[in-house]
């Protein structure tokens, strides 16, 4: 690489963060996994998962950039999502909110920390024990409350869970996925979503500044 393409990268560079692409795979089966908490509010000691567990509130979380938390809205204020195994269509390992097919609400926060965004991709959707169920689900930035996703209809078709792909949903404060009505029979899996830094003002300065340095170098070539 020459000289010139060297500092084209280093400049495109300095303008976007890397970003960490992770999914929140709640386990896979047969082996049990460790990502629950030995006691009801998800701060204990982490311990393998068995059906009814709740999960660890440390799982999922992103060291300096992402806090993950699980929250039941309808139970005691602060106890975390429960965990099963199988039964929700063909997913193997879900979270879901203690209660009643018309009284669960369920919530899980991805905050954004430290100058990092949070972009949602995917999430997966199936209901207990394989049977269609009717559930409304929201997807909230965190910094303005505002409702960036919505459905409302069933969740299941026979064997298969439901798929939410294609979301490319973002924000610099972080997103909230809540699904009620029902969280007792409804459990979500698999979500994929990235996490990475966003420039500070000066950075996008500096690559103005850089990238018309870059073109006059290049005007300067041709000549």
């Amino acid at each position: 690489m020459n000289k010139f393409s060297l500092l084209t990268a280093a400049l495109l560079g300095a303008g976007t963060g890397a970003a960490q692409a992770a999914t929140l795979d709640f386990g896979s089966g047969p082996a049990l996994p460790v990502m629950c908490s030995s006691d009801t509010l998800g701060t204990g000691a982490l311990v393998a998962c068995t059906n009814n567990g709740y999960i660890n509130q440390a799982y999922g979380d992103v060291a300096g950039a992402l806090d993950v938390s699980y929250g039941q809205v309808l139970q005691p204020a602060g106890t975390s999502l429960r965990w099963w195994s199988s039964g929700y269509n063909n997913l193997w390992g879900v979270p879901w909110a203690d209660g009643t097919d018309t009284q669960s609400h369920a919530r899980i926060d991805l905050r954004a920390l430290n100058g990092h965004a949070v972009t949602l991709s995917q999430f997966d959707f199936g209901a207990y024990p394989s049977v269609p169920r009717n559930a409304t689900i929201d997807v909230y930035d965190l910094g303005t409350h505002q409702s960036l996703f919505h459905y409302q209809g069933n969740i299941g078709n026979g064997a298969s869970h439901t798929t939410f792909g294609n979301l490319n949903l973002s924000s610099t404060a972080g997103l909230r996925i809540e699904w009620r009505d029902t969280a007792y029979n409804v459990g979500i899996d698999n979500i994929v979503f990235d996490v990475s830094a966003v420039p500070e003002p000066s950075t996008h300065a500096l690559l103005l500044a850089g990238l018309g340095i870059v073109g006059l170098i290049s005007r300067r070539r041709r000549r």
